[in-house]
Order: structure tokens, then sequence, then C-alpha cells
């Protein structure tokens, strides 16, 4: 009978591969593993017309859903897969996580209680919960007093002595603090404090005997116990200021502030800063200035390095939010000259149309854009009249008949021409923003910004492009905040406010010409399709440039209407083949991205879904790394 059971099984598992190859399953999965998630759900969606009751396809379907962002859509397959097979408890775990990654973390929770892993006590499930993350223990450091500065305006004493406790259960126990404001006295602080003498009071300015590393907080501020040893191992090696990560109270919700590595232009637009700096030296400073934090940093990033140490290391009682801007058109320097703008294109005439139209409009000189739309090979007749219309307004078509190759056209057009600005854009897509000439010249103009991108929206208004994070996906990089919905901001504003970037997409990219030639172009050699954009950016980084995502910059895209989704074998094996070189090329630097704090987790294509706890050694990685150097003096990688 055993033997009878097996050979049945067997059977079916036989039967049923047979069919997954035959009806399009087995396609569905080669397309999700090179992300081509549109085909994919195609394949796997056809394959469950025929053969309804494969579970196992449907909860692929359902994760390819879950990877495109789609997570709505995820959901109701996987409820459907639920009613057929109430039994297993697999897809209620499965549910669970992608209904607490959508917001939904009650009706999680309350399906995990129905689970027999749940009711076993088994954590089965990635659900986050409030609740400490477990710092690892700070490495070896130099002992050395500490001068802790805490500003007592406009706090009760209950949150005054929040913090004189935490200081009091500090593992490094060498400190000194001054309790800096007004009303500032031992009156204030409770029984045990009083009696500390390493609090003295400064009701009306700071102490001028302060000496070595000073650390400043708000009263209220909680570090955790490890805190002072975290931040002053990172302070050796010469480093100005070190900042770590706080959780902030957020609507009457602890909430985890996660900043990215040291940056002035992050600074500039961080609507909640860093809580914590500690500093080499005294600061000079007059009235309670000396305690924002955003100014201590901004101080050290021009004189010497700083330090990120990605820790959770202080809660503090309210957000603390600022309210900054994302426009550039406080910046008053602008680049001049005029603006190149190269747009490759092949037939699809109505769609260039529109783009060209709306840079025109759009512009607030129109009379300064030289534009060049690189034709590859258009032969629809209707292509051609629309080329044959602009190039009488003043646009120039360069004829490329040759297999397409988007580095190859955009270098060609590049040759000869020496306007200080360069702007490579799609055919297929269409500008949003008012006056964005003059946002590309304000941000050309911002110290050391040498290239800059936009962000996109699909036709449906949800996002495509926020930046390009690298190793977001399965090591590879992938666009931020792709999918999401316009109006969501993302951790910190980060979809929605300008800040620096590793890499930004081709699709719309603005730079200094002096940066092009310095950089070399693009790879046409070895990235003719895809990643070129990617490659170019590190190269531009290694260099010391930064990289400025600008969400002012708006623009809809439909993406690769020229030249089609990558839906064929061919196409499939020649992006999989550019990435393998764009990874081979860049080693762990095409894997690591300074702009996405390591704390956070992913889940498949959702960046910041939830957190992780990190080691000591990663820690120590990720602050050496990701220290602020002087422009210029950034170690270039061997490109192989």
């Amino acid at each position: 009978m055993l033997r009878l059971r097996r050979f049945i099984k067997a059977w079916g598992d036989r039967r049923l591969a047979v069919n997954r190859r035959l009806h399009g399953a087995t396609d569905g999965d080669e397309a999700r593993a090179l992300n081509y998630w549109t085909c994919a759900i195609s394949h796997y969606e056809r394959y469950l017309s025929r053969v309804p009751s494969d579970i196992g396809v449907r909860v692929r379907l359902a994760n390819t859903f879950r990877e495109s962002g789609d997570l709505n859509s995820a959901i109701a397959v996987l409820r459907e897969a639920m009613a057929s097979r109430p039994e297993k408890q697999s897809l209620r775990i499965i549910l669970a996580e992608i209904l607490d990654e959508a917001g939904f973390t009650g009706d999680a929770l309350e399906l995990l209680a129905q689970t027999q892993h749940a009711s076993n006590g088994k954590d089965e499930s990635r659900i986050a919960v409030e609740g400490d993350q477990n710092n690892p223990p700070a490495p070896e450091y130099e002992a050395r007093q500490v001068h802790i500065l805490v500003n007592v305006a406009d706090v009760s004493d209950p949150i005054l002595n929040a913090t004189v406790e935490s200081l009091q259960n500090q593992d490094f126990k060498s400190w000194r603090a001054t309790i800096w404001g007004e009303g500032a006295n031992a009156g204030i602080l409770n029984e045990s404090a009083a009696k500390d003498g390493r609090f003295v009071f400064d009701a009306e300015r700071v102490s001028d005997h302060l000496s070595g590393p000073v650390l400043i907080i708000r009263a209220g501020t909680v570090l955790r116990r490890e805190c002072l040893g975290w931040m002053l191992w990172a302070l050796e090696d010469g480093v100005e200021a070190v900042y770590a990560d706080h959780e902030a109270n957020i609507a009457d919700k602890f909430v985890p502030v996660l900043q990215s590595s040291p940056h002035p232009l992050d600074l500039e637009t961080n609507p909640m800063p860093p809580a914590v700096v500690l500093l080499r030296e005294r600061v000079e400073v007059l009235g309670s200035n000396f305690l924002d934090a955003r100014m201590c940093l901004e101080g050290a990033l021009q004189c010497g390095t700083v330090r990120h140490v990605p820790l959770v290391l202080a809660s503090v009682p309210t957000s603390n939010t600022v309210a900054v801007t994302s426009s550039a058109s406080t910046e008053q320097r602008e680049v001049g000259g005029r603006i190149l703008v190269i747009i490759p294109t092949r037939d699809e005439g109505a769609v260039l149309d529109v783009m060209l139209t709306s840079l025109f409009e759009r512009a607030s000189d129109r009379g300064a854009l030289d534009v060049v739309v690189v034709d590859n090979g258009s032969q629809d007749v209707s292509t051609l009249s629309v080329l044959d219309r602009w190039r009488q307004r003043g646009v120039e078509t360069l004829r490329r008949d040759e297999p397409f190759n988007w580095s190859s056209l955009n270098n060609a057009a590049c040759e000869g021409r020496p306007q200080p600005i360069v702007v490579f854009a799609n055919n297929d897509m269409e500008m949003l923003s008012d006056g964005w000439d003059l946002e590309v010249r304000r941000l050309l103009a911002m110290d050391n910004v040498g290239v800059v991108g936009a962000r996109l929206l699909y036709p449906n208004d949800r996002v495509q492009h926020a930046g390009i994070v690298m190793g977001g996906f399965n090591g590879e990089p992938l666009h931020e905040g792709l999918r999401v919905g316009r109006d969501e901001r993302g951790p910190l504003d980060r979809w929605v406010r300008r800040r620096p970037a590793t890499a930004v997409t081709g699709a719309f990219m603005a730079m200094r010409r002096s940066v092009f030639d310095q950089v070399g172009g693009f790879d046409a050699e070895n990235f003719a399709v895809s990643c070129n954009d990617v490659d170019f950016c590190l190269r531009a980084g290694a260099t010391g440039w930064t990289i400025l995502y600008a969400p002012e910059l708006v623009l809809r895209h439909h993406e690769s209407l020229s030249r089609g989704h990558a839906n064929t074998e061919s196409k499939q094996q020649r992006a999989a083949e550019e990435m393998r070189r764009l990874l081979a090329r860049w080693g762990a630097r095409a894997r690591f991205d300074p702009t996405r704090n390591p704390q956070w987790e992913a889940r498949g294509i959702r960046l910041f879904a939830g957190m992780r706890s990190l080691t000591t050694e990663e820690v120590m990685d990720w602050a050496i790394k990701t220290e602020s150097r002087p422009f210029g003096q950034l170690e270039t990688p061997t490109l192989a």
C-alpha cells in the first residue's frame, strides 16, 4: 500500500510538472526570476485558467503581484486560494505577511491567531511588532570624559528626569552633564540625580569650561545604555562628529527614525534630523542654537569627517519635525549657457510629439533649449511627419540606422556639441513641471552636484522612479518607491524631497557637460540597453560628484514604448547579461547603498517593509564605509 501511494504521488508530480511546462507556469517562473512581473503574471494567469486547482502556482502569482507592488491583487489571489483550501495553514501565514505589509496589521494578527503555528507560540510570520531592537555591544573604544549638554527649555520635570536617569544608566560612566536653560537648577532633579556630582547647572549660558567630546541633546531624550560607548567608538580616527538613529513619538506611537549616511544635501532637506550628536570639541555658539543638531552637523561636514552609527540609540518624546522645502528655487546660483536635450526614438511619433510639446511649453526659456532627436531607424510615416514638423521648428534630427544601443545613440548626439548642460530623456515621457529648465540650472549649480534625476510617474499616477537603490532586489539595483501612490512620502519623506541618491534613471537625467566628459560618457560596449545609467552614476559618484534625486522635476513615463519591454528570450538574455556585467564590474559596491539605512528590511520591491538587527561588525562596516569625505577624495573602484 505504501509503495502504491508513493507511485501515485510520483505520477501526480510528473503530470503536474508537464502541465506547468506546457501551459505557461514554467515560463512565468523564468520571467519572474528576471523581475519581468507583467510577463510572469500573464503566464501564471494563463496557466491557472487551465489548471485552477494548482495552489502552488496561485501562490506564485500572489507573490509576483506582491513583488511588483500590487498588494491588493496579491491579497485577492490568496483569499481565493484560501477559499478552496481553508485547511492550508501556510496560505494564512503568507496572507498575514502581505496584509501586514499593506498596513492591515490588525487583520494580519487576527488571521495568525487562527493558525496552528500561532497557537503553538511559533513565530512563523515576519510581521513587525513594536519593541526595542536588540543593539549589539559597542567595540572597544578610547575612554575619555564626555561633556553632555542638555537643553531644558519648555519641558516638564518628569521629562527631564527621564533623560537624567538614562544618563545615570549608561554603560560608560565617565561623563559630566550641563543642564542648560531658563529655570535650570538642582530643584528640578529627582533625589538621586540631585546628589550626583556629575550634573551642573547653567541657567544663562553654556559653560566656558567644556573640553573634549561634547554630546548635545534636548531634555526628554532617553539614551539607550550603550549609546555613549558606540558614539565614542565612532569618534575615533580624527572624526569631527557622530550621529545615531533614534525613535520619535509620532501620532502617539514611537517610530524608528533611520538616517542615511552623512551628506550636507541630505541634511538640508531632512524633516527629522538626528536627535543625538557627539562632537569632537566644544563649539562656539550663541543662544539656544547650540542644540540644533542640523547646524552642528552642517558645521562638522564643512570642516571634517562625520560618521553615522546605524543603531537606534535614543528615544525622543516628540518627532521634532522641521519644515523643509524640496524646491531649489531658494538656491540663487544657476549654471548659465544653453541646454542640450537628447531624445532617442524609433517610430512612436505620437508620444514623441507629446514629449517635445511638454518640454517647450513648460520651459521658462524656450529659446535656450537645443533639442536633438536621435532617429534610430523610424519607418512609420506619421513619425516621419512629426520629425519633419519639429525640424521646421528648430529641433534637430540625427539619423542613426543601426541596432538599438541607447548608450551609443546618446554619446553620438553629444559629439561636437558644446552646451554646458546636457539632458538625456526618453521619447515616451511628458514633462509636468513648469520652469523645469530653470530648476535644472539651479540644481546643477549646487555644490558638487554633477547629475540630477527626476521623479517619474506611471500613467496611473503611481510612482515609477524616486531614485535607484543598489542591491535593492535580489542584489540588483531597484527603483525606489516603485508603484507606490503619488502622495506617499516614504521614510523621512525621501520620495518627495530633494536628496542624494546612488543612481538615477536615464529616462530623464540632467548633468554638467564637464561631468559627462570627465566620466567618459555612457559605456556603449558593455551596456547597450540597460544598466548604462546606473554604471554612469557609479562612475560619476566614484570621482566625487553627487547624484541628486530632485522631485521638483516630475514627468509621466510610458516605459519602453519605442523598443518594447524585455519580453522575448533574446531581450531577457541581453538584459541578464548586462546586469551580470554591472555586478561584475562594481563588485560589492553594486550591492551597497549608503542612502538606505542597513537596518531596513526589504520584502520584494518594498525596500522599507521592516527592521532587522545588525551585528557589531555590520554597524562598524557601515560607519566606516559611509563616513563623509572631502569632495574629490573618494576612492575609485577598479573597473575590471
